[in-house]
């Protein structure tokens, strides 16, 4: 069973957090710039993840000719890392956050890596590629992770992040397309009419964004679209000729599992019936 917990207690910080740390743990694209031995080479065909003992870890197969890749084994440099999370909607494409960290990256040697991957220390995708011929695994320590997503910019301290109360994530990156389609299953009407309680205050929930803009395509308009989904609400995005908006529609209990927020989604839609429908914000 979810553990209760009041609307106002979900706040900004709360779901900002809860984005972090699925981003973290394998969500998103990744990247990153070795910005003071190589500044102008990122390396961007990546995979990363959290091992078992809370460490920052990657897995590439660079180039023999990408500097990034000729650093040796067992010295540390400075990298920018970055890391990009979309929403899984095939009808547009929408950065739902994106966080940034500086740490020192440091190579594996070969021997470690394999007896890692044979320990089940490191995550599933990032051993698959560390194990190939040309795979590459590197550890990365930091302090801090910046999150810009739709409620402005913040920090958190990593430790925080995977610590060992910090429980598992939802969705996983193998359950985010599942649970996109879940929300995305319910009616354009539907979402429309949880957007609305929520900008009336009906339900819990509160506007994220607001800009004024040309939007340049008319088959997103008048469509409310599912940013993103997460343990605490769905953020839900909106495209009108002159300007777009997100706003947050709160879940009454978090979620743990896809079959909890089939629950929390059809109450959404329950609990926004009452509330009669807003042509225009």
């Amino acid at each position: 069973m979810t553990k209760s917990i009041p609307v106002e207690a979900i706040d900004c910080d709360r779901t900002a957090r809860s984005m972090t740390e699925r981003i973290v743990r394998g969500a998103g694209s990744a990247s990153f710039l070795a910005y003071r031995t190589a500044p102008m080479t990122s390396c961007e065909a990546l995979v990363h993840g959290i091992s078992r003992s809370g460490k920052l870890v990657i897995a590439a197969c660079p180039d023999e000719a990408d500097p990034v890749g000729q650093m040796v084994e067992g010295d540390r440099f400075n990298i920018r890392m970055d890391i990009t999370k979309e929403s899984p909607d095939p009808q547009f494409r929408l950065v739902a956050a994106t966080v940034h960290l500086l740490g020192e990256l440091e190579w594996q040697p070969e021997w470690i890596v394999d007896e890692l991957i044979a320990s089940g220390e490191l995550p599933n995708d990032v051993a698959a590629i560390a194990s190939m011929a040309d795979g590459r695994l590197g550890v990365i320590d930091t302090d801090r992770c910046l999150i810009h997503d739709s409620a402005g910019v913040r920090s958190f301290d990593f430790s925080e992040l995977v610590s060992a109360d910090a429980g598992p994530v939802f969705p996983s990156a193998y359950d985010e397309f599942d649970a996109h389609h879940m929300v995305m299953a319910i009616s354009n009407d539907s979402l429309r009419q949880v957007r609305d309680a929520v900008l009336k205050g009906a339900i819990g929930g509160r506007m994220c964004s607001r800009q004024s803009a040309l939007a340049g395509c008319p088959h997103t308009w008048d469509q409310v679209l599912c940013a993103d989904v997460d343990c605490t609400g769905i953020t839900m995005l909106t495209v009108e000729p002159t300007e777009t908006y997100s706003v947050f529609a709160a879940f009454e209990n978090e979620v743990t599992t896809l079959d909890q927020l089939c629950e929390q989604v059809a109450q959404l839609v329950g609990n926004s019936v009452v509330t009669p429908h807003v042509e225009s914000y």
